[in-house]
């Protein structure tokens, strides 16, 4: 063990060699000091020992600086077939890093820190750049596995800069300063890190580490903190921490292209700095965490990297139990308990959009946090648990923190936090978005009645796409009742019902359906004619419409594990678009306001919501089981409350939907001049055993 930082030396030297003066060293000498490298990564992927005699060594990060430099240096120049060779030290460093602040204090005063910057921002550029159009098939191929070697770098590089951080506040404060910038005292939010004098620089083999004049960092206090005797402490510990700064390669915003490059299973790193720099994980200052947060938001920066990763979720679909997914919820929990939701909520806002991408999934990541019970938050997700390596799997349980404490206390949300961030929503809601939304809805209506022009409709499927999104994630978040019921008014008098397994006749309209409608009516009707020989009866409040429900199957046309039908109808055209599960979202939202509650009972029945509600117990396959949740909604806003009980028992048919099984047996059903629905029997229609 005691000759192996020399092994290492005289490895890297060589390495350094081949990088600066190619072809001094044979191929084979070059190959027998890749095989040795990789066998002491090996060694530091297994053994603690290793680890600490290695990492412990100024020489040996003094040594690994300078080759990385030169690796890097031939990187900018285009020399691609050193990538695995450049790599391999980033890797050597990153396992170096286990043994936690001593390493890592050392891996930044002498410069390594600052190298492995630089590479990132080399692969980036170089991953980032477009594939000509026009070369063969082969050369195409080439090209991508170019840019995914350069992608692994990237990945092992924010591993690196992870593991660089972990439990230890100084380097943490560093990271985030070269994430994010420096920013100056008139920056938004009063950001309590601003530009101060020079630090004297450390360790004679570290350039790096000299910052030119007015480059170093410091904090001072400012009105993010206060003036208490607390913030006082936290502004005098931001600027002890931020001595020593390594302002070479400063570049903010250098991460800002990463979640545009890779995938979900290669992005973890990057959510796991953000969730290490402003989640409460043990071992971390609490106070400091909560000035990283504000930093990051205060800084246009860290805005546009927060917008890109909610972006990256939203467009990868990823599930609310991926662990990229679990870190960002942590990172919005710690984004609401610093009172800053509503200004990232506004800060992702565009003109162009009712709902951006990126607010969508704030929501959605908001609605996970209100949804966890205080119990049972799950603040283990350390960053650290998963930081060091893909291929390096043994070192990871002596790499970890211990399992964090209860941070209950810590979690428990101020009073202004729960008082005023539902009344911002609630604001944002009514004002921002379900005006525009309805106006939309409105004009689908209008289309479909002949009533304007099919080019007014100036949306696109993706616009209305994103829209949706938005609105889902609001309602899932909170809802209002006045404007719910208005909303369920116009979705049911704009959009009409389908049922995937037939065709159901459809009430008449002012104007008729569509060709491409009828046409998919018809075909979806002859298709149900060669296969069932028993219809489905649909009426309001029929809870069992055929002889399924005996086995307790429901809805036919539903699998047994709640799926949805596919839909063939091929829909193509915006104002066709059919807005899925809102109107069943709707009903459940009023069925759950309206219980035991008569002020929502009386206002659904002021805004004209009895009808609206009633004209859902149907089947309606882009609305699953939306009948059952209407008509526990109709009783709820009848319980107790005659008003409504009168409303509906005023209520007369309009219309009498033609029945096939009446029709087999000779008879039909009418309305009477009381509005009653009677039976009748067919003259010339006889009994049919069909």
């Amino acid at each position: 063990m005691s000759l192996l930082p020399e092994l290492l030396l005289t490895v890297l030297f060589g390495a350094q060699a081949s990088f600066t003066h190619p072809g001094i060293i044979l191929p084979s000498k070059e190959l027998l000091g890749d095989s040795e490298l990789k066998a002491i990564i090996k060694r530091t992927q297994k053994s603690r020992d290793a680890r600490e005699v290695l990492g412990f060594s100024p020489r040996i990060w003094e040594a690994l600086t300078e080759t990385l430099r030169a690796g890097n240096d031939q990187l900018a120049a285009n020399k691609y077939n050193l990538v695995p060779r450049v790599r391999d030290l980033v890797i050597l460093g990153r396992n170096l890093l286990a043994t936690k602040e001593k390493a890592q204090n050392y891996a930044s005063d002498e410069g390594f820190e600052a190298e492995v910057r630089r590479l990132l921002d080399i692969c980036v550029d170089k991953a980032s750049k477009p594939i000509a159009a026009n070369i063969d098939k082969q050369a195409h191929e080439a090209e991508m596995h170019i840019k995914g070697n350069y992608k692994k770098v990237m990945i092992t590089t924010l591993q690196f800069l992870n593991n660089l951080m972990s439990q230890n506040e100084t380097r943490k404060l560093h990271v985030w300063l070269h994430m994010f910038g420096t920013p100056a005292a008139s920056a938004p939010l009063n950001p309590v890190v601003q530009a101060k004098a020079s630090q004297k620089p450390k360790g004679k083999n570290s350039p790096a580490n000299r910052p030119s004049p007015g480059s170093g960092v410091g904090i001072a206090g400012s009105g993010a903190l206060g003036t208490t005797q607390s913030h006082k402490e936290t502004v005098a510990k931001c600027s002890f921490l931020s001595a020593g700064f390594n302002a070479k390669y400063y570049k903010p915003g250098f991460l800002t292209e990463v979640p545009r490059l890779l995938q979900p299973d290669e992005i973890q790193p990057l959510p796991m700095m953000l969730q290490n720099g402003v989640a409460p994980l043990e071992g971390t200052d609490r106070a400091m965490q909560a000035v990283r947060c504000k930093l990051m938001l205060a800084q246009g920066y860290g805005r546009s990297l927060l917008r890109e990763i909610l972006v990256f979720l939203g467009a990868w679909e990823v599930d609310e139990d991926d662990l990229c997914f679990k870190m960002m919820t942590q990172v919005t929990e710690a984004i609401l308990l610093n009172g800053l939701i509503p200004y990232a909520f506004e800060s992702f806002r565009d003109e162009k959009d009712i709902v951006t991408p990126a607010q969508s999934v704030l929501l959605k990541l908001l609605a996970s946090v209100y949804r966890q019970p205080e119990t049972g938050r799950d603040h283990n997700t350390n960053s650290s648990t998963h930081s060091l390596s893909i291929s390096a799997p043994s070192i990871l349980s002596e790499s970890l923190t211990s399992p964090a404490s209860d941070f209950s206390e810590a979690f428990d949300p101020p009073p202004i936090i729960e008082s005023s961030i539902p009344t911002f929503f609630v604001a944002v809601l009514r004002k921002q978005v379900i005006p525009p939304t309805i106006r939309i809805i409105k004009l689908q209506g209008a289309i479909r009645e002949g009533k304007a022009k099919k080019e007014t409709f100036e949306l696109s499927l993706w616009d209305l796409d994103r829209v949706y999104e938005g609105l889902y994630q609001f309602l899932e978040l909170l809802g209002i009742v006045g404007d719910l019921v208005i909303f369920l008014k116009e979705l049911d008098k704009a959009i009409p019902r389908w049922v995937a397994s037939k065709s159901i006749p459809q009430p008449p309209s002012s104007s008729p359906p569509s060709p491409a409608v009828k046409e998919a009516g018809k075909e979806e009707s002859d298709k149900v004619l060669k296969v069932n020989e028993a219809y489905r009866v649909e009426r309001p409040f029929d809870v069992c419409p055929d002889d399924n429900c005996a086995d307790g199957s429901g809805d036919e046309n539903e699998g047994a594990d709640g799926e949805e039908p596919n839909d063939d109808r091929g829909l193509s055209e915006p104002e066709e678009f059919t807005w899925p599960h809102i109107k069943r979202y709707l009903v459940m939202l009023l069925s759950s306001f309206s219980w035991q509650d008569k002020a929502v009972q009386d206002l659904v029945r002021e805004k004209g919501g009895l009808q609206a509600v009633l004209n859902q117990c149907m089947i309606d396959d882009d609305n699953p089981y939306i009948r059952e949740h209407a008509i526990l909604c109709i009783r709820n806003l009848l319980e107790n409350n005659s008003e409504n009980q009168k409303v509906v028992k005023e209520l007369e048919a309009v219309q009498a939907i033609p029945d096939e099984v009446l029709d087999r047996h000779g008879y039909e059903h009418y309305i009477d001049d009381a509005g009653r629905v009677q039976l009748r029997k067919v003259k010339g229609k006889g009994f049919s055993s069909k």
